[in-house]
């Protein structure tokens, strides 16, 4: 808009209009084009005056619905006559019928919100020949925000010289809304007649506001002259303006006048903060002074003289600013090359944590040869936040030498440092780092390095590390043992897996079975054939004597998943070892898929032990509900079935949360008979409300 917030007119009509535009035009309808298009192409003769007279007539008659639009969301009439607009927008013909019609809606007596509407797609045809009439509508209060609305999108030197012409003669808000047009359209011509209003108190801001969007030499003088006389209140007014045209000057390549006005900025400490912190960033880009830039961490106090590249004499006001010092940093990575880099690496120990924390950040884009020294010093900072933002320059910037490091954090940190030293270790770039961490790994360092090491192998994938895996297999340590099995869950194959369940039998603590049952599962899921998955350890499993051994093979099954191994686990149910036996219940309650759920049924009806029976229905209650695309009465028949066997309220709310997963006639029942069992009845209620709710929406769905 072309006027802003601050300056809008008093009118609580124009208010009130202008707000119900907004609202009309922000609510998404579809449109359908008007019929009557008129071809460009057509020759001019009786057709095209016939369709002429039909288009104006369609017009008229939007025209007169539109009249008693009030803003609000009935805007029917508005779409139609955007679509009329832009049906005719490239056709001349078209153009003059709706310029033609639009110009007297906008003085007749329709309700504000419309005449805007009209106003609006005005602006899209209007050309010279509506100028004269748009001005003549600039002295009536009424009409004069319409006419500049409109005037300030024609282009072309008619409606620029309409809108300078009038505001030497125009006054209050009309006048304000003149210059922020003319500021708008960038308007050259326009300065003269704006710059003596920077003297007067009721138009200084916007037309210093103006001035600035327009730029120029004339903008320039003007504004430095204001500038340096402007009172406290429009002093930041007109500094953004002179902001702006220095950023019009740099963007042009004039150096010399860009650092001039970024130098004055700069060095005006009453200005807010974020207009100084914009000149710093400027006045840094301009003069590409990289001692300049070195000088805002100095001694506050200090200053100096410097020939910029362009061969301009700068004078830099420095401090101890932090947000001028912030700005500076956010512009080294424009002035420093990686080979020049070392000095500002040399500021680091000199910084707050703060700034500390953004230089790292600017670090870490530069090669990992010319800055890890440096940031690997912050490693042992005293803020925790800086030692993280440490981390995360390394893991994008550093290389090889920052390997030993982040392994030596990972394993005395906890925590997010931990984590981000991991984070890092993994992130680092090049085949020369995964030789480093395999080189690291043959110095046997302490464990906890060490399993830092072998951690990263497995994120990085490091395959030609495996030997040294394998080998961290047997370790006397736990923890290198421990961390050995992860890495061969990133770099491991189904030949490795015999390695891995050699392990078990020697195996005591539970962390470590753990892991051992992790990764067996890991690397059988990597064979592409789901039914082959499992082969390895049901070899093993029928060869092994051990109970104890037999135990922790049967164990691996259910995490595996593989179905060809479930007729082995059910013979294994006929076997005289209680621990055997117990471990193959267990592995088919635990089944992660529907195969088994035969099993468990007969399990749960035929189990005299009751732990295995009651293992058997919650394992049948978990899978009816695993198989989605299986009719819901059969499920349901199932969990009436696993019903049937529990005795316990335990088991019962088991079965009653399942059911609502398949609202059916049939789940409704077997619920509804659970209301008669106090422990439960609350649940059966709860199961009831659900199936009862889901019937219903799927009902109003069909």
């Amino acid at each position: 808009m072309f006027l802003h917030q601050s300056q809008s007119r008093t009118s609580p009509v124009r208010r009130v209009s202008a707000r119900r535009c907004v609202m009309a035009f922000g609510i998404a309808v579809v449109a359908t084009v008007c019929p009557g298009t008129v071809s460009a192409q057509a020759p001019v003769g009786a057709t095209e005056r016939g369709q002429a007279s039909a288009s104006a007539s369609s017009l008229d008659q939007i025209l007169k619905q539109l009249s008693t639009y009030d803003g609000g969301i009935e805007s029917d009439a508005a779409w139609k006559l955007r679509d009329y607009v832009y049906a005719r927008k490239d056709e001349a013909v078209g153009r003059a019928e709706c310029e033609g019609k639009l110009l007297p809606f906008l003085r007749s007596p329709a309700t504000p919100a419309a005449k805007m509407i009209a106003a609006r797609y005005l602006r899209v045809i209007a050309s010279d020949s509506a100028v004269l009439a748009l001005q003549a509508m600039l002295v009536d209060e009424r009409l004069a925000d319409l006419a500049i609305y409109t005037l300030q999108q024609i282009p072309g030197g008619a409606a620029e010289a309409a809108l300078i012409q009038t505001t030497k003669t125009a006054a209050g808000a009309t006048k304000i809304a003149l210059v922020s047009a003319l500021g708008e359209r960038r308007a050259v011509a326009a300065v003269p007649a704006i710059v003596p209003l920077l003297q007067q108190p009721a138009t200084a801001a916007i037309a210093a506001t103006a001035l600035g969007r327009i730029g120029g030499t004339e903008a320039v003088a003007a504004l430095t002259v204001a500038y340096a006389s402007a009172p406290a209140a429009l002093r930041p007014v007109v500094a953004s303006s002179l902001l702006a045209c220095a950023e019009t000057a740099l963007a042009a390549k004039d150096n010399a006048t860009a650092l001039r006005l970024y130098e004055t900025l700069t060095s005006d400490a009453a200005l807010p903060i974020n207009i100084r912190k914009a000149a710093v960033a400027g006045r840094l880009s301009a003069s590409g002074d990289r001692v300049a830039l070195m000088r805002y961490f100095t001694e506050p106090g200090t200053s100096m003289n410097s020939s910029t590249p362009q061969g301009v004499a700068t004078r830099v006001a420095v401090g101890s600013d932090p947000a001028l010092r912030a700005a500076a940093i956010a512009k080294i990575a424009d002035l420093f090359p990686p080979e020049e880099i070392a000095p500002i690496c040399a500021l680091l120990s000199r910084l707050t944590d703060s700034e500390k924390i953004q230089l790292l950040a600017v670090l870490s884009a530069y090669p990992g040869e010319r800055v890890a020294p440096a940031v690997m010093m912050e490693l042992t900072s005293p803020t925790v936040e800086v030692r993280l933002a440490a981390l995360k320059a390394l893991g994008a910037a550093a290389g090889p030498s920052a390997v030993l490091p982040l392994a030596e954090v990972a394993a005395m940190r906890r925590g997010p440092e931990q984590a981000a030293a991991r984070s890092a270790l993994g992130s680092l770039r090049g085949r020369a780092v995964d030789d480093e961490v395999i080189a690291q790994l043959a110095r046997k360092p302490p464990d906890g390095i060490a399993g830092e090491l072998l951690l990263s192998v497995g994120d990085r994938r490091i395959f030609p590390a495996k030997a040294v895996v394998a080998a961290a297999l047997t370790s006397p340590s736990p923890l290198i043992r421990i961390q050995a099995l992860k890495a061969l869950r990133g770099i491991g194959t189904p030949s490795d897996m015999a390695a891995v369940l050699d392990r078990l039998p020697a195996i005591e603590d539970e962390t470590e079975l753990a892991e051992v049952e992790k990764t067996v599962a890991a690397l059988a899921l990597t064979i592409e054939n789901p039914d082959g998955r499992s082969r390895t350890v049901k070899a093993r499993l029928a060869s092994e004597k051990l109970p104890r051994s037999r135990m922790q093979l049967i164990g691996l099954l259910p995490l595996i998943g593989d179905n060809s191994a479930l007729p082995a686990l059910r013979g294994l149910l006929a076997d005289e070892d209680a621990g055997v036996f117990d471990a193959a219940v267990r592995a088919i309650a635990a089944w992660p898929t529907p195969a088994a759920r035969e099993d468990l049924l007969r399990l749960a009806r035929d189990s005299r032990v009751e732990t295995h029976r009651l293992l058997a229905i919650g394992g049948l209650v978990r899978i009816v509900g695993l198989d989605k695309y299986r009719d819901q009465q059969s499920s349901v028949a199932d969990l009436r079935q696993a019903a049937g066997f529990s005795w316990r309220p335990e088991e019962q709310k088991l079965v009653l949360g399942a059911l609502a997963q398949f609202p059916c006639r049939e789940a409704l029942e077997l619920a509804d008979g659970f209301l008669r069992e106090p422990a439960v009845k609350a649940e059966a209620k709860a199961a009831i409300d659900r199936i009862t709710a889901r019937l219903a929406r799927e009902a109003i769905r069909k």
